[in-house]
């Protein structure tokens, strides 16, 4: 397909959440990307809050290939080798004890939530501070870390007991 039609079916069924750019991505290698007319570019971004790893690195692709062959997906009820060797080494290289693997940043945002409002709980104290224009994501919850009133106007009743600071300003913090 052509960028046209492409951007056709997605204005049809695609709910247009998002600004976009005038573009449509047919493949990429490492940090160069080339469109559905041709054109080459070089891709300074990542996904929204996802990764920079580049596109179709070899040994990334052989990975994830004999991965899926095995096992593309497993639930938390089971152990698993690669899970475990994975906890092993953050836990080495980072200096902390141990992990917790969510399905997305919403997920890992939502448990970091929960795990600040469950340590406050002991210490009657539940509020959460996040930065004025700051992002966390796109659940209620998250919405409501945000600290942009535009989000906050759409989706209301939020979730309670955020406050929110001036970036770089201590006596707001």
């Amino acid at each position: 397909m052509n960028f046209e039609q492409i951007k056709a079916l997605d204005s049809q069924y695609v709910l247009q959440t998002y600004g976009r750019n005038p573009i449509a991505i047919d493949h990429g290698k490492g940090a160069t990307l080339w469109d559905t007319e041709g054109k080459e570019y070089i891709d300074f971004t990542s996904g929204i809050g996802v990764n920079a790893l580049g596109y179709c690195d070899e040994g990334w692709v052989k990975a994830v290939t004999e991965q899926t062959g095995k096992i593309q997906h497993m639930s938390n009820y089971y152990y698993c080798d690669k899970n475990t060797q994975l906890a092993e080494l953050l836990a080495k290289n980072s200096g902390l004890c141990r992990s917790f693997f969510c399905n997305s940043g919403a997920e890992a945002n939502e448990c970091a939530i929960k795990i600040a409002r469950k340590y406050g709980e002991k210490k009657h104290a539940y509020k959460i501070v996040t930065l004025e224009n700051s992002f966390h994501g796109r659940t209620l919850t998250t919405l409501a870390a945000t600290g942009q009133d535009g989000f906050h106007r759409l989706f209301t009743p939020l979730t309670e007991g955020f406050v929110y600071a001036e970036p770089n300003d201590l006596a707001d913090l």
